[in-house]
């Protein structure tokens, strides 16, 4: 029995190159870790099969083709990836330019980068939302160990402000802290009533009212979460005006981008035209004008 397969020559010459269309003998262009070679090997069979190369004249022209496509995606990919990564560096690029603007009057300690200018603006909302609640909790409420310390920390310094001086923590009778929390920055839960007393302990230190102390820290608290917030507007939009400059590439990496497109697209075209030419010759025994003329943009001025 006669294997099956083509009986002209035509069709004889179109699977003869079948194990290469599969890419047996041909190199791939994939940068390993940033391309798949199935991806490459899709995008080649899709190519060649749309040219139907006969021979390895006009195969080899069509998986050229196929490359320097392949080659001119990738220009495109680079122009994405450089937005996005310039993107990415908005937020960095003004915690440099607030640093480099800073005057020597400024606090050396002042946030600058925006990612902490936020992690501020919800420590002021939360210690205002903390020193709102606490006259109004039952005495056996737990109340949170992050809003034991804020309330705490936000009463002593505005007791600290009320005296015009420094308070000794150590000398303190504060109810619900044991010897090893008199740096009042990582305190356990505690039940209302004992940061009340702590509320105390404190006014007398600094010969205040407890409610007036309360009050006092609260709307300090208060203008501080409000300040925070407008700073976190103003940054935001810093960085919605500098995301918009930043839709194209830099002027450096665009021209790269063009030349380096001008260059693989000019291959292409000629690479398709010389196949074209010889389909053409092969089909019809007439060939195609050997000069062409493609015309692309705007005349330099």
């Amino acid at each position: 029995m006669k294997r099956g397969g083509p009986a002209t020559e035509n069709g004889k010459a179109i699977v003869r190159w079948n194990a290469t269309r599969h890419g047996i003998s041909s190199p791939a262009p994939v940068i390993p870790g940033l391309e798949k070679r199935e991806d490459w090997q899709d995008h080649r069979d899709g190519i060649l099969d749309n040219l139907s190369p006969v021979g390895h004249l006009e195969f080899t022209l069509a998986e050229r083709v196929a490359l320097l496509s392949w080659r001119l995606h990738r220009v495109t990919r680079y122009e994405t990836e450089s937005i996005a990564i310039s993107q990415g560096e908005v937020e960095g690029d003004i915690h440099r330019r607030a640093r480099f603007l800073r005057s020597p009057q400024d606090n050396p300690y002042k946030f600058t980068h925006p990612e902490d200018i936020r992690t501020e603006a919800k420590y002021r909302r939360q210690t205002h939302n903390a020193l709102k609640r606490l006259p109004s909790l039952e005495p056996g409420k737990i109340v949170k160990g992050e809003d034991v310390t804020s309330i705490v920390q936000a009463v002593l310094e505005a007791a600290q402000r009320a005296r015009g001086g420094e308070i000794d923590v150590e000398r303190l009778d504060l109810p619900g802290l044991s010897d090893d929390d008199y740096y009042l920055d990582e305190l356990l839960d505690m039940k209302a009533e004992d940061v009340r007393g702590c509320v105390q302990s404190i006014a007398r230190a600094a010969s205040q009212e407890p409610e007036r102390m309360l009050e006092f820290a609260t709307n300090a608290a208060r203008w501080e979460a409000q300040s925070a917030k407008a700073k976190v507007e103003r940054v935001e939009g810093e960085i919605d005006v500098m995301r918009r400059e930043r839709l194209l590439p830099d002027d450096k990496t665009l021209e790269k981008i063009h030349r380096y497109e001008a260059h693989l697209s000019k291959q292409l075209y000629h690479a398709l035209h010389e196949l074209e030419s010889i389909q053409k010759r092969r089909t019809t025994g007439e060939g195609t004008p050997l000069a062409r003329l493609d015309v692309q943009g705007l005349p330099e001025t």
